[in-house]
């Protein structure tokens, strides 16, 4: 066998250990590659090869390394992508980072045994998502810092309805995942409310959006509280951890886990991440962040005290503004 049939061959195998339902298989290559199914499985069959785009545009939707199967990479140096998603005024290649992503939480949601971890010093999106003025703040930051914003002012900020709609199901396949852990700086919204303040008093921000964002801030809170009171989100039932950690938490990581799929996030700018499909990388952001959970306190279900103190301290910060 020739190394160009080799590596072939390990790319189909690749593609196969990623979806082992041979008919999942045919209907998901069918999407991605805008062919029609005979000509899909006349290319799992090997009566035609995939070319090169094909195969990029299947590895890049199923995250498998073409690094990897080319012997490329080392036991050391592992393939990471960064998502440079334009925010505010996207495009329509920032479109299709983002739907690509939530497609991928879609494809997993009613899978049994799905997990998503994640460790920060700012709101996870799956949370803000869900609110219009807090989704705006974050926007707001991202594009008075990135060489991909413009400098508006925040009553400038508009979410285009398709992304709106994209943020929603973001929020919601990840309510689907069936269990979730979280570990949070407990000065999130100390920080959060510190940079609104700042932002108000060089008049970008005026009293009227401030109220909205207080109302919603506010909203969460009270959400919050109930999810940690129950430990399962509220609408799919699915089981739900929070941790406030006792350290300084000085970046954010997440990683999201199925039967197939193993996501890594390291957040960047804000809003953007650094991203691997790597087992290896998923298996070394997991184990941290279950390192940061022995160094927290769970608020989730028991120590009623601690998490009716912790919920009361961040109304008193919300109220400030």
């Amino acid at each position: 066998m020739s190394e160009c049939q080799y590596f072939y061959k390990e790319f189909v195998s690749a593609v196969q250990r990623k979806i082992s339902q041979r008919s999942s298989l045919a209907n998901l290559l069918t999407e991605f590659l805008d062919i029609d199914k005979d000509a899909v499985y006349r290319r799992l069959r090997g009566e035609v090869n995939f070319t090169f785009a094909e195969m990029a545009i299947i590895a890049r939707k199923l995250g498998i390394s073409l690094d990897s199967i080319a012997g490329i990479q080392t036991e050391r140096t592992k393939p990471t992508q960064v998502v440079m998603t334009r925010h505010v005024n996207p495009t329509a290649i920032d479109y299709k980072l983002f739907s690509d992503y939530v497609d991928l939480l879609k494809l997993i949601k009613d899978e049994p045994n799905t997990k998503l971890m994640e460790s920060g010093n700012s709101l996870p999106h799956n949370l803000f998502f869900d609110y219009e003025y807090l989704t705006r703040i974050y926007l707001f930051g991202w594009n008075m810092a990135s060489s991909l914003g413009s400098g508006l002012k925040f009553d400038e900020i508009i979410i285009p309805e398709q992304f709106r709609v994209l943020q929603k199901d973001c929020c919601l396949y990840t309510r689907h995942l069936k269990s979730t852990q979280y570990v949070w700086d407990r000065s999130i919204f100390h920080r959060m409310v510190e940079n609104i303040k700042f932002s108000a008093k060089i008049r970008l921000i005026n009293q009227e959006d401030i109220d909205a964002i207080k109302y919603e801030l506010t909203d969460l809170i009270n959400h919050l509280e109930r999810l940690a009171a129950k430990g399962k989100h509220e609408d799919t039932g699915n089981e739900v951890s929070i941790y406030i950690s006792d350290l300084y938490l000085y970046t954010g990581y997440s990683c999201v886990e199925s039967k197939n799929l193993h996501i890594s996030q390291f957040k960047t700018f804000l809003l953007n991440s650094n991203s691997s499909f790597d087992v290896g990388v998923y298996n070394e952001v997991s184990t941290w962040i279950q390192a940061l959970q022995k160094m927290s306190t769970l608020i989730t279900v028991s120590g009623n005290k601690l998490r009716t103190e912790y919920f009361k301290n961040q109304r008193q910060i919300v109220n400030t503004l």
